[in-house]
């Protein structure tokens, strides 16, 4: 009885027209009459691409889906990334993206579980990540403590820094962080003599962006 239910509330959910978590259930047929989004304005970001279409006029339209793909694929291995349940909304923001990359997308309209033709590939590039912090330097001031200094990061977007450190040449791991845009120094009591130790700082922005990593500074204890 319980496997019953269970078969019947996942058909539901196949069978409901329109957006939200149910979005990746729905399987469409193609009706080519309906109205193919056709010109569409991207505001690409480091993070995010902002789109913007005309107001769709067709009455017979529910909404329009969203595809996704990379600069190498076809149109036909793009995966609908979402769905606006709204005929009369223009605007949708992706945000899983990263920065200085290129991603190709394709949009239809739909209606009772069909979709128009997809509309051709707009290929949009994401803005590139902060510049690195400038000048990283490691200082020795005591046997077991070495002492970092960087350069603050001219964009007042950056409010924290990231350090990272290797030891011996192994990988990068983080340590710590600081905050504060003109913050630029950095303690490290955790260090013994007899090894190498490189750092490394990452700036971040308000929003999470990171910047691209320093040029590692090394000291040997």
């Amino acid at each position: 009885m319980k496997k019953s239910i269970l078969i019947l509330w996942v058909l539901s959910l196949i069978s409901f027209n329109g957006c939200g978590a149910v979005k990746g259930l729905m399987t469409y047929g193609t009706d080519p009459s309906l109205d193919t989004i056709t010109q569409v304005h991207t505001l690409p970001r480091m993070n995010s691409v902002g789109f913007e279409w005309k107001k769709i006029e067709d009455h017979r339209i529910h909404g329009v889906n969203i595809y996704r793909g990379s600069a190498s694929q076809d149109i036909q291995s793009f995966k609908r990334i979402g769905t606006v349940g709204n005929r009369y909304a223009t605007h949708f923001v992706d945000t899983h993206v990263k920065a200085d990359s290129t991603y190709r997308y394709t949009f239809s309209t739909f209606a009772f579980g069909k979709e128009s033709r997809h509309s051709e590939p707009i290929e949009v590039k994401t803005l590139p990540a902060f510049s690195a912090v400038s000048f990283v330097k490691a200082y020795k001031v005591a046997p077991s403590v070495v002492k970092l200094l960087w350069k603050p990061h001219a964009d007042s977007s950056i409010n924290t820094y990231i350090v990272e450190r290797s030891v011996d040449g192994a990988e990068w791991k983080y340590v710590s962080q600081v905050q504060g845009q003109l913050m630029a120094e950095y303690i490290d009591t955790f260090v013994r003599g007899g090894h190498t130790y490189s750092y490394r700082i990452i700036a971040q922005s308000y929003d999470k962006i990171h910047a691209y990593p320093s040029q590692p500074t090394k000291i040997t204890l």
